[in-house]
């Protein structure tokens, strides 16, 4: 694909990702939307265009203190996401879980 065919298809996802993110900013309001997993990717290369469209079908209270970021992990949001419920009780007391580990035994070893 020609990076002059890419540029209109890259604005006009931008344009409608903006309208996603000004729908779920005005019905939630949050102070921060975080772009992630493939997402992450389209937001820098179409930020300038989500950016207007949200600023001009959010509401001003709204609009006020967001802000609108990517996250640190990439394409490996998804990935980390997907793990944490498997590893959420070590997360958060990681000494039961050790107190609950059988104890090693060694290996048997060949008479001689």
């Amino acid at each position: 694909m020609e990076t002059s065919s890419r540029a209109p298809a890259l604005h006009q996802v931008g344009d409608w990702l903006g309208v996603g993110v000004a729908n779920l900013v005005n019905l939630f309001n949050p102070s921060v939307v975080i772009f992630g997993g493939m997402l992450h990717d389209v937001f820098l290369g179409a930020a300038a265009q989500i950016r207007s469209r949200t600023n001009i079908s959010t509401l001003p209270a709204s609009r006020k203190n967001l802000r609108l970021r990517v996250s640190a992990l990439g394409d490996d949001a998804v990935l980390v996401g997907a793990a944490e419920p498997g590893f959420s009780a070590l997360l958060a007391d990681p000494l039961a879980i050790l107190a609950d580990a059988p104890e090693e035994q060694p290996a048997p070893t060949s008479p001689e």
